[in-house]
């Protein structure tokens, strides 16, 4: 099957004039052109492939620029016919009612529609959350808001090096069949000379996102099963963190009060600061080759030879080492959604092993 779809891409790739050499029978790219790496369901293409797609009218294509809050960025300008994605449509940490709550103080940053999408009204309130995705019912509603359903091939970028990640993670997740990252962004695709735009792109939505439940449940771990993997040693787990939060001398996050990691996790490296991620990206914003990740990752003692879990504050930083991952042809990998907050801070805290923990006045 997955030779089946490989070959499918690549005949659509022709399309594009693209050159191509692969390795295996996953047909992962070692060099194109137009793609920089690439898996039968997820790739990380140029802004000359993505260019070709729109040219192409590609069935099924959405484009999403995704970014925490309002559209600041989108507004000021972006790839023609991207909606914006704000990325608390697709996770929250506390759901207050909208109509006894001031607004400075709910909890999300999203609009009275995009809550509505989800059946949510304004007297409704949802338990606390630690910035984990929104329960299955709420999220699949949601992506079907922004147009996006299992058979939509979508392309995600972002200004963060995290949020567009974030969100591919989550299409694959749900069971998007195809799901793509734009190198570079918008700056990328402007400086490989194409126009942006500040004209609005209006959504689209489908009725349904063609499944009652997430299709990739796996790419998901919870704190019960990574204890239980972490005790049995059962798992590798990788800290998608800077130097500082992994040696416990560092907390950058406002709202998380608390150093130290995840006891036996590994480092897997990130940024020299939050939110950067130079350890995965390129100076210029495009991303690095999984070669370079794989070589760097190798060194700290992450090879993929036994199930993996990344996981870093909350979810989004872990989310582009899941990618790699699996761009990489790695098997049994899951991002820990829950990450160093919930861990650290949440109900059951004092069930979960830690090293270097202390807290932090904010």
């Amino acid at each position: 099957m997955i030779l089946a779809s490989t070959e499918m891409f690549v005949t659509n790739c022709l399309n594009y004039r693209m050159l191509y050499i692969f390795e295996g029978a996953i047909g992962r790219i070692l060099f194109s052109h137009s793609l920089l790496f690439f898996h039968p369901y997820f790739a990380v293409i140029t802004p000359q492939a993505l260019h070709a797609m729109i040219e192409a009218k590609t069935p099924g294509l959405v484009i999403l620029e995704a970014s925490w809050g309002g559209p600041k960025d989108y507004d000021a300008g972006h790839i023609p016919g991207a909606i914006h994605v704000n990325t608390d449509e697709i996770e929250y940490d506390e759901f207050l009612p909208r109509a006894t709550t001031p607004a400075g103080k709910l909890g999300r940053s999203v609009t009275v529609e995009e809550d509505r999408a989800k059946g949510l009204s304004e007297t409704d309130s949802l338990p606390k959350n630690w910035w984990n995705l929104y329960p299955d019912k709420y999220l699949l509603t949601a992506l079907a808001h922004m147009g996006v359903n299992v058979a939509s091939e979508a392309v995600v970028y972002s200004k963060d090096p995290s949020a567009g990640p974030r969100l591919a993670w989550t299409l694959l997740y749900a069971g998007v069949k195809k799901v793509h990252l734009l190198s570079g962004g918008a700056a990328g695709w402007e400086k490989a000379g194409y126009a942006l735009t500040t004209e609005t792109t209006p959504r689209a939505p489908v009725k349904s996102f063609g499944a009652d439940k997430p299709l990739h449940p796996e790419y998901l771990i919870g704190i019960p099963a990574l204890r239980k993997a972490l005790a049995s040693g059962a798992i590798v787990l990788g800290d998608v963190r800077t130097k500082g939060e992994f040696e416990g001398t560092g907390a950058p996050y406002s709202y998380i009060p608390a150093k130290g990691r995840i006891k036996g996790a590994v480092w897997a490296k990130a940024g020299e600061t939050l939110p950067t991620m130079d350890a995965y990206m390129n100076p210029d914003g495009s991303y690095k080759s999984p070669e370079e990740v794989a070589a760097m990752w190798k060194a700290q003692g992450l090879t993929g030879d036994k199930p993996t879990a990344f996981y870093c504050g909350t979810g989004w930083r872990s989310s582009l080492a899941f990618l790699y991952a699996y761009a990489l042809g790695w098997k049994n990998i899951a991002n820990f959604d829950s990450g160093w907050f919930e861990w650290s801070m949440g109900p059951d805290m004092e069930k979960n092993p830690m090293e270097h923990y202390a807290k932090v006045e904010k």
